[in-house]
């Protein structure tokens, strides 16, 4: 994804279960090229997804744009059978948005929580394959496979996804870790000037860090950095990621990968997100923030 085009993208996020997504959603609502239609929420655990809508509208408010993206609550549940996929409003949108996109022009559905919203509106509309590509933050690693946080939400979700003949692109845990850690003095530095909504970010990942030390210091190594996971899917669809094509796994119950061949999948592989330059990725939220 490198042209400067618009980029027509939705979004479905746990937003609120940590703080990377919050700034997640204020760059892709920043950027010029993102036309963000719309925000999904999804659940975690401990979160329902309107919870997580109430935490994207704090976002918006603290944001400087006149013009918001709408915000709808998904599911608050995972997938429990995928004979029976869930139906809410938050799905809706995705399938109606969609059907104004081909395989020609295709809309980007970014998931960064679990994606049971994602593979629902996929097992209501089959057809919906052929109008979407996916671009996720997900997975610990090629190696690791689910035994992540956004894919124990909803492992049946991933299932489906991975089945699905959809084009995919997975960031995962691993890459994130290694180029998106961020530092409170940097994060503090990056956002001198930035008014609002710069402290407001920063001020997210201090908040953080200070309710979750020990999380922290196990994540990280050190107890005053967080890693900024979910902004992995803003770098990859503003052209500063590498990528690295791979046979398309097969998720086991067990969240490990089988990497068995795919006989007749339209997408026998899947790109994975082997590095991020996150120079350009934090100098540009800075700038849009300033701007």
């Amino acid at each position: 994804m490198t042209s400067n085009e618009p980029i027509d993208v939705l979004l479905s996020t746990d937003v609120g279960a940590e703080m990377d997504d919050q700034w997640a959603i204020a760059h892709l609502t920043l950027h010029p090229r993102v036309n963000l239609l719309g925000i999904v929420t999804t659940h975690t655990p401990y979160q329902t997804a309107q919870r997580s809508a109430e935490v994207a509208h704090e976002v918006l408010r603290h944001l400087p744009v006149a013009e918001k993206p709408p915000v709808i609550p998904g599911s608050s549940a995972l997938l429990e059978n995928k004979e029976q996929p869930r139906r809410n409003e938050g799905i809706d949108f995705i399938i109606e948005t969609a059907r104004r996109y081909s395989s020609h022009q295709p809309l980007t559905l970014l998931t960064i929580g679990a994606a049971t919203d994602a593979a629902c509106a996929l097992l209501l509309e089959p057809s919906l394959a052929e109008r979407i590509r996916v671009v996720s933050m997900a997975f610990h690693s090629v190696e690791g496979g689910g035994h992540e946080f956004n894919v124990r939400n909803d492992p049946k979700a991933w299932q489906v996804i991975l089945d699905a003949p959809v084009p995919l692109t997975i960031g995962p845990a691993e890459t994130c870790l290694r180029d998106l850690l961020m530092t409170l003095d940097k994060a503090r530095s990056l956002f001198e000037g930035c008014g609002e909504a710069g402290e407001y970010l920063a001020g997210l990942l201090q908040w953080w860090l200070n309710t979750q030390p020990k999380l922290a210091k196990d994540v990280t190594g050190r107890g005053d950095a967080w890693v900024i996971w979910d902004e992995i899917v803003t770098a990859h669809l503003l052209g500063w990621t590498e990528t690295e094509r791979l046979p398309r796994p097969y998720l086991l119950d067990n969240l490990d990968f089988e990497f068995a061949p795919r006989v007749g999948h339209p997408y026998p592989t899947v790109k994975w997100i082997k590095s991020v330059n996150s120079e350009k990725l934090w100098s540009n939220l800075a700038h849009l923030l300033k701007g």
